[in-house]
């Protein structure tokens, strides 16, 4: 079939001519009566300005081309929630790169994270990288950017234009980091794992065709991989970052252990962790107290360890669900409310 034209028309077929075909999502919904909800208005004035501290490089990029810039903080969404979620066990849980303005603060390359050299610093960083490219790929192979479309496409599904959002990544995240010193080398480092990581997870999609729902031919595309899949790797790899000595900071020459080959894969650090146990602001460590622990775990969700030796409190919680439901003649489900009371441990 006839490759799809860019942009919004991205994820259309062009079928052959005795299929109907709308040439603009906004025609289609005209002829059908429908009346659903535009996309917002992308612009400069509605994207770049409300981005302050933009480097020069970046405000070009999001001046030029402001619908992927917006992409790209969803992607930074994105990364934030998986943080959170891949890290809940954690003394650092990402919870402090929560609220408003912190997504801009982050595609804009500000310290939002542990600080300097931390294996948290290295995760949240490849995590940011690789959601902004998944983020970007996604939006490109749904139509919904001007500057790109399908990469590829086959009746039944779009493919990512991956290699444009890995670009986008690349550009924005790392324009502002000059490989001066063993910071920015770092980053620069983990946030191409990061993207790696996208990279070499995509899958196939596969449609079938033929008579009767039978699959005499199939036609098959690629698709970014889940994004809890990208967390679960990186977190893996967090867990085994390698350490890198700073012969000189200032040089950004790495010294690792590690073969060329084998560090390209590695998320890298180089400095050691603090224990996160206390509220201390220059490390963005929000501590442990006051957090929700299990008092039967000997993992890192345990109250052993979460509270650092300090113990714990236990607090009455009383909630409302849902009770004594039954089914109800003919179409429904009728229930009581019930009130439950649980016991819930918290970080002395």
């Amino acid at each position: 079939g006839d490759r799809a034209a860019p942009g919004l028309l991205g994820s259309l077929p062009l079928y052959s001519s005795h299929v109907l075909y709308f040439p603009s999502r906004v025609l289609g919904n005209e002829i059908l009566g429908l009346k659903l909800p535009s996309d917002p208005v992308l612009t400069p004035n509605t994207v770049c300005l409300t981005l302050p501290g933009l480097s020069k490089r970046q405000m070009g990029l999001c001046v030029r081309s402001p619908d992927v810039t917006a992409s790209a903080l969803q992607g930074i969404q994105l990364a934030i929630q998986e943080c959170q979620h891949q890290l809940r066990d954690q003394r650092w849980n990402c919870s402090s790169l929560e609220g408003a303005g912190q997504a801009a603060a982050l595609l804009q390359g500000r310290e939002a994270s542990p600080a300097t050299g931390f294996r948290e610093s290295a995760f949240t960083f490849s995590l940011l990288a690789a959601g902004v490219m998944h983020s970007v790929a996604t939006a490109c192979s749904l139509g919904k950017l001007q500057g790109c479309g399908c990469d590829t496409w086959q009746w039944g599904g779009c493919g990512p234009d991956i290699s444009f959002g890995e670009r986008f990544s690349r550009d924005f995240l790392d324009s502002r980091e000059a490989p001066r010193d063993i910071q920015a080398r770092m980053r620069i480092h983990n946030n191409w794992v990061g993207r790696q990581v996208v990279a070499e997870n995509m899958k196939r999609k596969c449609k079938c065709h033929g008579t009767s729902g039978s699959c005499q031919f199939r036609t098959c595309w690629p698709v970014v991989p889940e994004f809890r899949l990208v967390g679960a790797v990186l977190r893996e790899r967090m867990q085994h970052a390698a350490f890198i000595s700073a012969h000189n900071r200032n040089s950004g020459v790495f010294g690792p252990r590690l073969g060329p080959r084998r560090l390209a894969r590695e998320l890298v650090y180089f400095e050691k962790s603090p224990d996160f146990c206390e509220h201390d602001p220059a490390l963005d460590s929000p501590g442990t107290r006051g957090r929700a622990c299990n008092r039967t775990s000997p993992r890192t969700d345990g109250c052993a360890s979460l509270c650092c030796g300090r113990g714990h409190n236990l607090l009455r919680q009383t909630r409302r669900e849902r009770c004594r439901c039954h089914f109800h003649w003919c179409c429904s489900v009728l229930c009581e409310q019930c009130r439950l009371n649980t016991w819930l441990s918290v970080c002395k």
